[in-house]
Parts: C-alpha cells; structure tokens; sequence
C-alpha cells in the first residue's frame, strides 16, 4: 500500500511539473497582456511559446514588436530574422527589420531590407485591390504578412534622406505621397529632400504644404529658404 502512494505521489509531481500548455495558449497569455501594454510582461511567454515552436510566426512577430516598443531595436531584428530562417520572402518581417536598422540609424543596412521587402510577392502594388479578412490575434495565411508597396516606399524613402541619397529618396517619397495615410510627415520628408537637393521651388512647395500641418522641421526648413531668398 505504501509502494502504491508512493509511486502515485511521484507520477504527480512528475505530472505538476511537466508545462502541459501549449504554445497556443502561451501566445494568448502574452496577446492579453499586450492588449493591456504589459509588453515586458508578454515577452517571457512569448519565449515559452517559441521554445515550443520554433517556427511560430505570429509569436516571433509579436515578441519583435515588443521588443521595438521597448527600445530593444537588436533583439527585434534578431526575432524577425528567425521568422526568414522559415519564410525568406516575409514581406511584414522585411519591412520591420528595415525599420529596426533605422532606429539603430544604420541606414544602409535599412535600405537593404526594404529593397528585399520590395521584391517579394507579398510588396501589393498600390494601386491593386484585394480581399483581406481581418482576425484579430490569427496569423494564419501568406497575405497576413503583405504589405503595400508605398508604405515600404515611404520608409526608404525616409533612409535615403539621412544616407543623402536625395533624388532616389524623392522618387519613393513622391510615389508614397499618392497614397501614405501620414500626409503631413511624408511632404516634410520630400520637402526637405528636394530642399537639400537645391530645387528650392519643390522645397518650397512640399515644406509650406507641410508647416501647414504644424511640421516644426519643415517651418524650421522653411524659414531658411526665406532667409536665404
């Protein structure tokens, strides 16, 4: 009788400390404090629910972002470079590797990412329509992780200003400007593109229609040109 409890006592200790969740239900624990903003919180079940699955997508995806609130530009690009390991052509995970490097202000290094981003299959040209089904928390199917071209545009746009690379940075912000939902900000980026590019009349154009919003770089910008007429 003894020998019995004895052995019952060890299949349940074995039993309690075996992790019987999945990584399913580790992703839901940290989706719940996410929604909450308790990314620093989030993270450590994220690690479990990789730890199960390696190649867990939505969990790679969403522990790179936190990662990127929390100022932790490495080790999001770390976590997004994990989900190429699995999918190469991952528009979404381009994308935010390139803007990682950014934030680290490695520009070049962004640029490279964003070129890559934009050869993929899942870079949706602007002007093309499709369906997309919306499920909040499911990362399920390839066209998740598309993107629209002008929105990667946009952001290398951006990177070529700072790498002074000023008229391909004018090209990507004039294509992105047709459709970005941050009008303010992309004419204060191409305004100030042109403004280094000596085409003072575009600047002026771009920079006026920009302190308009109340952008204070493209008033600062702005005043400059005045000053210098």
């Amino acid at each position: 009788m003894r020998r019995n409890l004895i052995i019952i006592l060890i299949i349940c200790l074995i039993t309690c400390s075996c992790d019987l969740r999945t990584a399913d239900q580790y992703y839901d624990l940290a989706y719940e404090l996410e929604e909450k903003g308790k990314y620093s919180e989030a993270i450590p079940y994220l690690d479990k629910a990789i730890e199960k699955r390696p190649d867990f997508k939505p969990a790679l995806l969403n522990r790179g972002a936190d990662k990127s609130i929390l100022k932790n530009y490495k080790g999001a690009i770390e976590d997004y470079k994990q989900i190429l390991k699995y999918d190469s052509d991952n528009t979404y995970a381009l994308l935010n590797i390139g803007n990682n490097y950014k934030r680290l202000k490695d520009y070049e290094e962004s640029i490279t990412y964003y070129t890559r981003a934009l050869n993929t299959k899942g870079a949706i040209r602007n002007d093309s329509t499709y369906l997309v089904i919306n499920i909040p928390n499911e990362w399920e199917s390839d066209s998740d992780y598309y993107v629209r071209q002008y929105e990667i545009q946009y952001e290398r746009g951006i990177s070529y200003v700072y790498e002074k690379k000023y008229a391909l940075a004018i090209a990507d912000l004039l294509e992105a400007l047709k459709y970005v939902d941050d009008y303010p900000n992309a004419m204060s980026w191409l305004g100030e593109a042109y403004y280094y590019s000596k085409d003072t009349l575009n600047a002026r154009k771009y920079l006026t229609k920009a302190s308009e919003y109340g952008m204070l770089d493209a008033e600062e910008l702005l005043k400059e040109l005045e000053d210098n007429d």
